[in-house]
């Protein structure tokens, strides 16, 4: 694949759902039903994945949950699919090693996620909330940035993966 296509590829992810038989942990299918909210972004893919977490539950969906882009590398050489992720994605890890991971408006889109999401569940409410692995990544910095607590992780950036949170 050459840069282009690879580009392609992942603006393509964006536009899909999931697989039909891609089926949630009883894990975190527990955590769901017992959520007071279950919060998507509006990614095909995330709303599928709350879908089926909410089990006929009404689901809310927002923009603001929506995945940051990692920029694919402008190299101009054919490689496999995937070593173009594999240079996507150690690119990232160096940014973050170096904290530059994150925009400034990226940085400001995830407080403003923040306050909307506290405005939404209160102070007894639990929520799921679907999102993505980087965009997961600035949210749980934001949390703990105003003293929430990590309270679990479960799979790391991986599908049906899990990072809980707690407000002290």
């Amino acid at each position: 694949m050459s840069r282009n296509d690879a580009q392609q590829w992942l603006d393509t992810y964006d536009t899909v759902g999931i697989r039909p038989d891609a089926e949630p942990p009883a894990s975190l299918m527990d955590l769901a039903r017992n959520a007071t909210h279950i919060i998507a972004s509006d990614l095909p893919r995330a709303i599928e994945s709350a879908a089926r977490l909410a089990r006929g539950r009404e689901i809310g969906v927002s923009s603001l949950l929506r995945e940051s882009k990692l920029p694919v590398p402008q190299w101009p050489a054919r490689m496999p699919f995937v070593a173009w992720g594999l240079a996507v994605h150690t690119a990232w890890i160096l940014r973050i090693t170096r904290g530059v991971d994150v925009t400034e408006s990226e940085r400001a889109r995830a407080a403003e996620s923040i306050d909307w999401l506290t405005r939404l569940v209160g102070d007894s409410s639990v929520a799921v909330v679907v999102t993505h692995g980087v965009f997961r990544r600035m949210l749980a910095s934001e949390l703990i940035r105003r003293g929430w607590s990590n309270t679990g992780r479960r799979g790391g950036y991986r599908h049906w993966s899990s990072w809980s949170f707690s407000r002290d």
